[in-house]
């Protein structure tokens, strides 16, 4: 299964919520997601493949606000499209992925 390595809180308060595009993109194991929150939320950072199933949960809790990054490892997934989703308060937001091998 795919795993969170590394999430850390930068010093700069975003204004707004988002979601930054994987990089690289496209990927063969490893990609970084960024996520920028505004004030504290309840945070989730889902990956799902092209079916809509969920294949990892990233992050299911409550985040400070800050700039944070995720490195996604995909190793044992196949090759093809994949969706990052953020939830937060209203906020909805996703991004196409492509794992290649």
């Amino acid at each position: 299964m795919a795993l969170v390595t590394k999430l850390f809180q930068q010093s700069a308060i975003p204004v707004d919520f988002d979601l930054s595009q994987n990089e690289p993109n496209p990927f063969k194991k490893l990609t970084t997601i960024k996520i920028n929150l505004p004030h504290q939320s309840k945070v989730t950072v889902l990956i799902t493949n092209s079916y809509g199933k969920v294949v990892d949960k990233l992050i299911s809790s409550v985040q400070d606000a800050g700039m944070y990054e995720l490195e996604f490892f995909a190793d044992e997934l196949s090759r093809g499209t994949y969706f990052c989703h953020l939830v937060a308060d209203n906020f909805s937001e996703s991004r196409e992925m492509e794992l290649i091998k």
